[in-house]
């Protein structure tokens, strides 16, 4: 079966059959755009149908690109970046700072960002702008527009992207004053009387300790999670020392800072990353420059970094 002449071909479906060719599998599309697997299976039959082809073989063990296919993902990878394109194009017009921003950051400074961004409630268009904050741990593509603005802990790779240093978190090990009343104040000396709170997929806290030349047996960390908010609570309720940023620690009433006497603050680098878009497009500037001054205040930065990208250095205003 062949298209009808003049028949245009859609493109969510023609999105939804670059997704599968990516991510390898139906379910793994279904996750990256955010559809039920029935409705990704539905789209790639519809495509097939309006191409008239067959895209991919099916077997137990999954989807694979039969040659048709191959040819054709090709081609719709192409219309993609040109879609991008596009939309990248009619962003850099826009003067309205009204809309939606979406915003990628970690657990660790997502409780100060709605605060930090309250100033924008007050400006005009406040009633049509939209804040999206996703708190992952993995590093979105800014550059595929799977976020418009990222705070990370490191610069990153890509120099495509504008990117300030905004500050640095002071982080510090914390227990209830409660703990502290069972097991007595912690030195380095005495950490092998006490217990440990750390994470499940990385051992932060434990790993920070070592360098301090004190390993942490598996024996003595009582409560293990990747939920910072979690890891808190913990604390709150006795389990151990805990590593959390200094500003949760202070905003949790019956915790205490232990072990400063012990070495020089640890910090975490706070950096700020937009899009390319940002340049034109006055509402990215407008987050993004709410966002600088409040994370700068917020970790004691007078001055920061410059706006940076590609290689060059220019300053917030003009970039």
């Amino acid at each position: 079966m062949s298209m009808a002449a003049g028949y245009e071909v859609d493109w969510n479906l023609v999105r939804t059959f670059v997704s599968v060719v990516e991510a390898g599998s139906l379910a793994g599309a279904a996750r990256s755009l955010g559809l039920a697997h029935p409705t990704v299976a539905r789209h790639i039959q519809q495509l097939e149908a309006q191409l008239g082809v067959t895209l991919f073989e099916r077997s137990a063990g999954g989807l694979k690109l039969n040659d048709s296919g191959a040819r054709l993902a090709d081609v719709a990878l192409r219309m993609r970046q040109e879609a991008k394109t596009l939309e990248s194009v009619g962003e850099s017009v826009r003067s309205e700072t009204t809309g939606r921003v979406r915003i990628t950051i970690a657990e660790l400074l997502a409780e100060l960002l709605p605060e930090i961004l309250t100033p924008l409630q007050n400006l005009p268009g406040a009633d049509a702008r939209y804040i999206e904050l996703i708190v992952s741990p993995q590093r979105l593509n800014l550059l595929d527009r799977e976020a418009d603005l990222a705070i990370r802990h490191m610069r990153p790779d890509q120099t495509e992207l504008i990117c300030r240093k905004v500050g640095a978190v002071p982080m510090g090990a914390w227990a209830s004053e409660g703990y502290l009343e069972r097991f007595g104040e912690p030195t380095l000396a005495s950490l092998d009387d006490h217990r440990f709170i750390d994470g499940l997929s990385t051992r932060g806290f434990t790993i920070a300790l070592e360098q301090l030349g004190h390993k942490v047996p598996d024996s003595q960390v009582s409560f293990r999670t990747d939920s910072l908010q979690s890891q808190r609570r913990a604390a709150e309720l006795g389990w151990g020392l805990v590593g959390i940023p200094d500003y949760l620690g202070e905003r949790t009433p019956g915790l205490r800072k232990v072990l400063e006497d012990t070495a020089e603050g640890v910090t975490l680098d706070v950096w700020l990353v937009a899009r390319p878009a940002m340049r034109g497009q006055q509402l990215l500037r407008l987050v993004y420059d709410t966002l600088v001054e409040g994370l700068a205040e917020a970790f004691d930065t007078p001055h920061p970094l410059a706006v940076q990208g590609a290689g060059n250095t220019t300053s917030a205003l003009s970039a």
